[in-house]
């Protein structure tokens, strides 16, 4: 199969090694820098410099694939800034959308959004819950996904795998954690938030493209964690201080300690996570109840 990455950041360079080990799928990447192109040269058959809002580059960089996945992520330090996830997001789905009909080769798209999209919703949350975004950039990733779902077709499939936050090498989590010992938060931390390993994700989008997947996918975890929870584990298995939560002194409890973020669909289509849990909930001792299955 011939396959375009566009985006070969944390998980689409992970996405590529992946694949490159295989040696199965002619395989393009793409990079916004050109620091980039020769350490990406290595992974792929063809790399190629992309701003994918364009139109016209986006076109050539895909005028060959049968595949193509968007693993974007903003620029510089716009991780959270609206107008990054603007130009980043929305621009290239509006890119996407204007060239796609002129790509009769390309049969599949499959893109990576965020559980941030469900914003609001509350209890268990599945790929048919309605979409509540409550932060600008969560709603700039909602109105991508909807651009993006007009480019289905008979002839082309659509994939969004909603993700988790992400962790793994590089990226892992009780170092970050363990920094906010002895400090003093807002809230009191019940916030529940659902992750997933870099791995699983590479494993997830390399089924959704192998398997020809159309749909919605949430690719989470099977644990969700309080926030609470995981810092105390962190600190506690360092030997350091708590953190102290403002919430303590009769807050009133987020409504996002309440939403759950379902991964069953996953499970029911046969896929299997290297990282079901982090690993800290198996080493460490919690202070809360016993975290509840994601399904």
């Amino acid at each position: 199969m011939r396959i375009t990455i566009v985006g070969c950041g944390y998980v689409g360079s992970a996405l590529a090694s992946h694949w490159h080990q295989q040696g199965r799928h002619w395989l393009r990447v793409t990079t916004t820098r050109d620091e980039r192109l020769a350490e990406l040269a290595p992974l792929a058959d063809a790399v190629q410099r992309l701003e994918a809002s364009d139109p016209d580059q986006l076109r050539q960089a895909l005028e060959t694939s049968e595949a193509a996945v968007f693993c974007l992520a903003p620029g510089g330090n716009r991780q959270v800034d609206a107008a990054g996830y603007e130009a980043t997001y929305l621009r290239t789905m509006e890119a996407v959308a204007a060239v796609v009909s002129q790509l009769p080769e390309l049969r599949q798209l499959v893109y990576t959004s965020s559980c941030s999209v469900y914003g609001e919703a509350t209890g268990l949350v599945e790929e048919d819950t309605p979409l509540q975004p409550r932060e600008p950039h969560a709603r700039i990733l909602r109105d991508a996904e909807d651009l993006l779902l007009t480019c289905r077709s008979p002839q082309r499939r659509v994939a969004i795998a909603r993700l988790g936050a992400i962790y793994g090498p590089g990226r892992e989590l009780e170092p970050r954690f363990r920094s906010l010992a002895g400090s003093r938060r807002e809230g009191d931390g019940s916030s529940l938030i659902s992750w997933i390993h870099r791995d699983d994700v590479v494993a997830g989008l390399t089924w959704a493209v192998e398997q020809g997947f159309d749909g919605l996918i949430n690719l989470v975890d099977d644990e969700p964690i309080s926030v609470r929870e995981l810092i105390d584990r962190s600190c506690r298995a360092a030997g350091l201080e708590p953190v102290i939560w403002d919430g303590d002194n009769g807050t009133t409890t987020s409504p996002a300690a309440e939403k759950r973020i379902s991964n069953r669909r996953l499970r029911e289509l046969g896929l299997s996570l290297l990282h079901p849990r982090l690993a800290i909930l198996a080493t460490t001792p919690g202070t809360g109840p016993e975290p509840q299955p994601a399904t």
